[in-house]
């Protein structure tokens, strides 16, 4: 049966019509601006706070991975004190630092390294997350790709090397440390070239554009029998800090501490960025003081 012209275009007409409707009705019933109103003046929703505490982190992983790991830790301060805690990203490690300088952030999460590189009296270590044995302390590994023929440091003479920032420790350690103790040279070394996150070196190897690297001993672990080895391990050194200025707030800072101190007993704590998943311990900036010697050669 053909169908005229006049037909089709009253059909369409219909259908128009219809589906006007229908958008309006759904925008009646599910009308998100009146709904979002309602919400707020719910008491048991929502909470007035004194103030908003930022709080930096150095950008040693992508923006997503940190407020995957981070995120967390600000919501659980924000439950447990009067204040909305909130993140300040970077895009790099001295950006953050000159955040907490400037007064932009109260409490900066930093890297063991450019804390002690940078440390001074106006910037006070916190606190310093504890390791899965309940101690103050991290490691930084060298890895390989499974299939290596690299099993110690003296097999990296010619080889590629991927590291994270130059401010991060891990590669600090390779260079000033663990090379210089087997007598190996950088000039020895085919190729050394840092990379923005520790994640990026792992990538780089499982690529096989690098033949070694060196990272946090908890990124190490992540992709350990994942197409990584560990190689060797440094000795442990004092956990990265979480580190105020002379100018933050007393009140805030305290607040902080207090919260993140009796955060261990927590489980909630176990969806938190893998280093600070066991909790903190007070630290203060003489915990550091061995590791600053230690790199700078001195005993």
């Amino acid at each position: 049966m053909r169908i005229s012209r006049k037909t089709i275009g009253f059909i369409l007409t219909a259908v128009t019509v219809f589906i006007a409707a229908a958008v309006l009705i759904y925008f009646e019933v599910t009308d998100i601006d009146r709904n979002f109103e309602v919400s707020l003046s719910r008491e048991d929703d929502f909470k007035e706070y004194k103030d908003t505490v930022f709080i930096g982190v150095i950008s040693r992983f992508t923006p997503e991975k940190i407020y995957e790991g981070y995120q967390p830790i600000m919501d659980y301060l924000t439950e447990k004190s009067e204040y909305l805690f909130e993140l300040k990203l970077s895009s790099s490690y001295e950006q953050t630092l000159n955040q907490l300088n400037q007064g932009k952030v109260t409490a900066a999460f930093l890297g063991s390294y450019i804390f002690i590189k940078e440390m001074n009296d106006n910037l006070r270590a916190v606190l310093k997350p504890l390791n899965e044995n309940g101690k103050p302390f991290f490691r930084s590994a060298l890895i390989v790709k499974e299939n290596s023929g690299i099993y110690t440091v003296k097999d990296l003479s010619g080889k590629r090397i991927a590291l994270p920032s130059p401010m991060a420790f891990s590669g600090n350690w390779l260079q000033k440390i663990e090379l210089k103790k087997f007598g190996i040279s950088d000039s020895s070394i085919k190729e050394i070239k840092h990379f923005n996150y520790h994640n990026s070196v792992v990538r780089q190897i499982l690529m096989g554009n690098f033949d070694a690297g060196v990272v946090k001993d908890r990124v190490a672990k992540e992709f350990e029998g994942k197409g990584i080895r560990i190689v060797s391990y440094s000795e442990p050194i004092p956990g990265s800090p979480i580190v105020v200025s002379s100018e933050s707030d007393a009140e805030k800072v305290e607040t902080l501490v207090n919260i993140l101190l009796a955060a261990e007993k927590e489980k909630t704590i176990k969806n938190w960025d893998p280093e600070f998943s066991f909790g903190f311990v007070k630290a203060k900036n003489e915990d550091y003081l061995e590791l600053k010697k230690l790199i700078a050669g001195r005993k």
